[in-house]
């Protein structure tokens, strides 16, 4: 009888070992520690090339093993970051427009025509305000690993041209389900048409959207060339990638872990930047070969249309303070 009561015992404490980091995985002070990088995005798309290249850093430190999974496989955007709170040992890439339902005045550095280019983001994540942004997150179950990862610029893509916001009147266009974006596009004179990425296509081929508001490097994995005639680039917005996972899972880990992960996110984010801009070119030249029709567009008509939507959301003060800081 004791003898059975031993090895019941010592079943219990392998249990309890193989799920303290979850998957199954063998639980060690040190590690490895089980992540799984999923987003909504092909293969080809640059932010999956950044979380491949990321996967592949981790994993020669000896501290973690990392899967991927792109393309929605393991559900959308705000799915995953649920997940995540929830305690899966999942990480995925966010915006902060999505991410703006945790802390509202985070949001702002989504807002349209905030940044010229990414080069602000590298300095943006060192300010002293984003690091109460992070504690702010914190309290929620969110780890805010960083902030300058970078998809691209956002354009309208449909099969029209676009100069002017009277342009986009009756137009169904697809964008992300935030009020950021939603009151944006609405102001740029558009119909706004929340829906997942993984939806887009079937939804152009049959009709249910005439576009959509998206970066280059997307509209290129989703092959959306097929579709639509034409990239108008207003540049209304510059994408920003957040990277964030559940904050139980990462105070899991040791402080060596903490610290080489985010470093490594850090390093290819700002290193994935160039990539976006280059990837960009090529992308857009080879769908024009396609026969896809890539036009400039002047960026003032649709500046001055989304102005009242800082001040309607509240973000007038704030963009004015969070520039000046960057500016330092």
């Amino acid at each position: 009888m004791k003898k059975l009561v031993l090895i019941a015992l010592c079943s219990l404490v392998i249990v309890s070992g193989v799920f303290a980091q979850g998957g199954g995985e063998k639980a060690t002070k040190s590690g490895p520690y089980l992540i799984k990088l999923a987003n909504t995005q092909g293969e080809k798309d640059t932010q999956s090339i950044g979380l491949k290249e990321a996967k592949e850093r981790l994993e020669a430190t000896g501290l973690f093993k990392v899967e991927l999974y792109y393309s929605s496989s393991l559900g959308g955007t705000d799915d995953l970051t649920e997940q995540a709170i929830a305690g899966a040992p999942v990480l995925t890439v966010s915006d902060p427009g999505r991410l703006m339902t945790y802390v509202k005045d985070f949001g702002v550095i989504q807002m349209p025509f905030m940044f010229d280019d990414a080069s602000a983001l590298n300095k943006l994540v060192e300010t002293a305000t984003y690091k109460g942004w992070e504690q702010e997150f914190e309290k929620q179950g969110i780890k805010l690993v960083t902030s300058n990862w970078y998809s691209g610029a956002r354009n309208f893509v449909l099969n029209k041209e676009v100069n002017v916001p009277a342009d986009l009147k009756g137009q169904k266009i697809r964008t992300i389900g935030s009020p950021l974006y939603t009151e944006s596009v609405n102001a740029m004179g558009a119909i706004a048409t929340p829906m997942e990425w993984a939806e887009v296509y079937p939804a152009l081929s049959q009709g249910a959207i005439d576009g959509v508001e998206a970066q280059t490097p997307s509209v290129y994995a989703t092959r959306l060339f097929e579709t639509s005639k034409y990239i108008n680039k207003t540049e209304h917005f510059q994408l920003i990638g957040c990277v964030v996972m559940g904050s139980s899972v990462f105070n899991s880990w040791s402080k060596e872990a903490q610290d080489v992960f985010v470093k490594t996110f850090k390093e290819v984010g700002k290193e994935n930047q160039g990539l976006v801009m280059e990837l960009t070119a090529e992308y857009e030249a080879e769908m024009a070969k396609s026969g896809m029709i890539i036009r400039t567009v002047d960026k003032t008509p649709f500046l001055n249309a989304v102005q009242p939507v800082y001040e309607k959301l509240g973000y007038s003060k704030a963009r004015t303070s969070i520039l000046a800081e960057i500016a330092k």
